[in-house]
């Protein structure tokens, strides 16, 4: 299933997508007298997505009577408040050797703020204390609950689904002292979600999937996942060890490549079979 947030008729709502359509919580409560939160945060973290999802699949014509086309939506990011944001730095080994960088021994984490966050459609605003700024696709796992201690093999328990990220730095900034790493990757507009998150019963190879960063219709990196130095596995266990992690925690496990935007640029997040997040650069 394919969960986001959307505005339709000024009103925002969890949304599910299907087929280029997508039906509201909202609208799904009017019509059948649910009482279903309309965030998706409260529904990730109460578990009342799963429910919800399963009640669907029983009335599979509850979603037709309500579902408007999706170009009738404006898509929002999915999620506004995530419990939290980790990035992964130099997770794919090439693109560390395309840098001249060492694979770091464990994997690199940093965190965003929620302030942060846009969605498809928001313009990627570059700070004027900038002069080289850059745009890395990503994945990124959404936690399903709270947990500590995840084991490698039971991950994928834990997670909800997978959703397209643009990552922004401030690179000329961080070259500068790689300690200024939270600074350079935490300002306004610097994290872009969506558009839809993707549960992984969708997705049944995730070591298969392409991502590539793209610039005004070229493709300047791409890899698949399976590229990555550190797997999923390994990253739910490595943030979760001794340190608990919320439901609708976002972990973003790296890039294959960053490219260089500017004003007037738009950048693209293409994640084959799990969706393409695009945003103009302001």
């Amino acid at each position: 299933m394919r969960w986001g947030t959307v505005e339709h008729n000024g009103e925002q709502s969890a949304a599910i997508w299907r087929a280029g359509r997508v039906a509201t919580v909202r609208s799904l409560n009017a019509r059948f007298g649910r009482t279903d939160a309309l965030d998706l945060e409260t529904l990730i973290a109460t578990g009342a997505a799963d429910g919800l999802a399963a009640w669907l699949a029983d009335r599979p014509e509850a979603f037709d009577a309500v579902a408007v086309d999706e170009q009738a939506v404006r898509v929002l990011a999915p999620l506004r408040h995530p419990e939290r944001i980790v990035g992964i730095g130099l997770n794919y080994r090439a693109h560390a050797a395309d840098l001249s960088e060492k694979v770091p021994e464990e994997p690199a984490t940093f965190l965003k703020p929620q302030t942060a966050i846009i969605g498809p459609g928001d313009p990627i605003r570059l700070p004027r204390v900038s002069e080289r700024v850059t745009a890395e696709a990503e994945v990124a796992l959404v936690f399903a609950r709270t947990v500590k201690n995840v084991a490698r093999d039971a991950w994928r328990s834990v997670i909800f689904g997978v959703v397209p990220v643009l990552d922004m730095t401030a690179e000329d900034i961080l070259r500068k002292n790689p300690r200024f790493l939270t600074r350079v990757k935490g300002y306004d507009t610097f994290i872009s979600l969506g558009p839809w998150i993707v549960t992984l019963d969708e997705i049944p190879d995730l070591e298969g999937v392409r991502v590539q960063t793209v610039v005004n219709g070229e493709v300047k990196a791409e890899n698949v996942v399976a590229g990555m130095t550190y797997d999923c596995p390994r990253l739910v266990e490595f943030v979760t060890t001794e340190a608990t992690v919320g439901a609708t925690a976002i972990l973003s496990t790296g890039t294959p490549g960053a490219a260089v935007i500017r004003s007037g640029d738009v950048a693209e997040a293409r994640i084959a079979g799990i969706g393409t997040l695009v945003n103009p650069v302001a």
